[in-house]
């Protein structure tokens, strides 16, 4: 159908119309109906960008590891050979506001947070070797049920590697994030200690220069990794405008936000309405959140 200026509407008409011009309907539609898409290579069409993350990503890695810093420890992760979450990655390495800023990332984020949404977290993602699974859970930590339909964070998690069930992949468990609210531990399946049948779960395989998005309250957690080969993706997390970010992105460089313009900055909470002093928020900044109080989809 044709979609006008419709005023109801006026935020979503955008960024759905970005959506048709990107091929991206049918990944909204599994997002949701599932909770859950994957965005294959020919639609990122950003190979190059997946390989410079890679090899950017194995450079922090190996200084993490030469730091001596801490490796990951998640729930569900012990007899795991080597699991590490490299955080705030883009205050490391510039090469990742080139990933925040891609257009089918940037929609998709907006589709799922609201036009006004912002950046939750950027962090990469690595396993060598065996691993145990991590258990299901939901990314909207600290959020008590029922959480919010439309919900508050997504994760858009670019595939550097070949993605596989063998290979540890997402476990998923479509339709869930209908649920509203976090997995119990009876529900866990077996393969993560619980009762309940594995088959609750399902692998989501993709191949390098994919990327995988979800819903924030889509129920999800890690299959045990069999094989010894690298496996890392990185996320680009969006959220919506009034939640607190996972990650600080102070140390982002000045002349990077000016490459970018004012949408990155928007994103990086340089102009956020929050956090005034006694001379009260800015009235252009709450301005641009403003319609975020009538619909989800500003």
């Amino acid at each position: 159908m044709d979609i006008g200026d419709w005023q109801a509407s006026k935020e979503l008409n955008k960024v759905f119309a970005d959506v048709r011009e990107l091929d991206l309907v049918s990944n909204i539609a599994e997002l949701e109906a599932y909770g859950f898409t994957i965005v294959e290579p020919h639609k990122v069409k950003s190979e190059a960008l997946f390989e410079r993350m890679l090899a950017a990503t194995k450079r922090l890695s190996d200084k993490a590891d030469a730091d001596g810093k801490r490796m990951a420890k998640l729930v569900g992760t012990e007899g795991t050979d080597y699991s590490r979450i490299l955080y705030s990655v883009i205050n490391q390495d510039p090469l990742f506001a080139e990933a925040v800023m891609h257009p089918v990332a940037l929609t998709l984020g907006r589709y799922l947070m609201g036009a006004s949404c912002r950046l939750f977290t950027t962090s990469a993602f690595v396993k060598k070797g065996r691993a145990a699974p991590t258990h299901l859970h939901t990314d909207s930590a600290g959020t008590p049920p029922p959480l919010y339909p439309f919900g508050l964070v997504c994760n858009i998690s670019w595939i550097l590697t070949d993605y596989t069930k063998e290979r540890g992949t997402f476990a998923m468990v479509p339709g869930s994030h209908r649920y509203c609210r976090h997995p119990s531990p009876i529900e866990m399946p077996r393969m993560m200690g619980g009762p309940n049948d594995d088959a609750i779960c399902v692998p989501i395989e993709a191949k390098p220069g994919s990327l995988i998005a979800f819903n924030g309250n889509t129920w999800h957690g890690t299959f045990p990794k069999m094989d010894d080969e690298f496996r890392a993706h990185v996320v680009t997390g969006f959220c919506r405008n009034y939640i607190m970010p996972a990650e600080q992105f102070d140390d982002v460089p000045s002349a990077v936000v000016d490459t970018y313009g004012e949408e990155f900055a928007h994103l990086l909470w340089r102009n956020a309405w929050q956090r005034y002093g006694d001379d009260g928020p800015r009235s252009e900044r709450l301005a641009r959140i403003w319609p975020a109080n009538y619909t989800p989809s500003a």
